[in-house]
């Protein structure tokens, strides 16, 4: 549970009482941390739902052979699951190469002035 208080920049988060420019900070790294999400996610549902109203309107199309058994609709079932796997693995590269150092020297921060 978080509360915040505007007056003082006060961020509650468990144990963890950011101040100031901590709390600013903490904002916009999570501001942009959304803002790769939020793309990701759309590409994904986008995908996600757009497979499902073809396989709920378009049956003859994605019943339409490939190569022997494969079909449009399992070629596309793969795609997602492969498209699934690929936006995770941007999402853990961008993460661990940008968001995980800030928040380690966020945290030394805020334990510092905690002290």
């Amino acid at each position: 549970m978080a509360t915040r208080k505007s007056e003082d920049l006060t961020v509650h988060v468990g144990s963890v009482a950011p101040l100031g420019s901590d709390c600013r900070y903490l904002d916009a790294l999570l501001a942009a941390k959304i803002q790769l999400l939020v793309p990701l996610i759309i590409i994904y549902l986008t995908s996600y739902v757009g497979l499902t109203v073809l396989a709920g309107f378009a049956k003859t199309t994605m019943a339409y052979k490939i190569v022997g058994p494969l079909n449009l609709g399992l070629i596309l079932i793969l795609f997602n699951y492969a498209l699934a796997w690929i936006l995770a693995l941007v999402y853990v590269r961008v993460a661990g190469r940008t968001y995980d150092p800030e928040v380690e020297r966020l945290r030394a921060s805020m334990e510092k002035s905690r002290q």
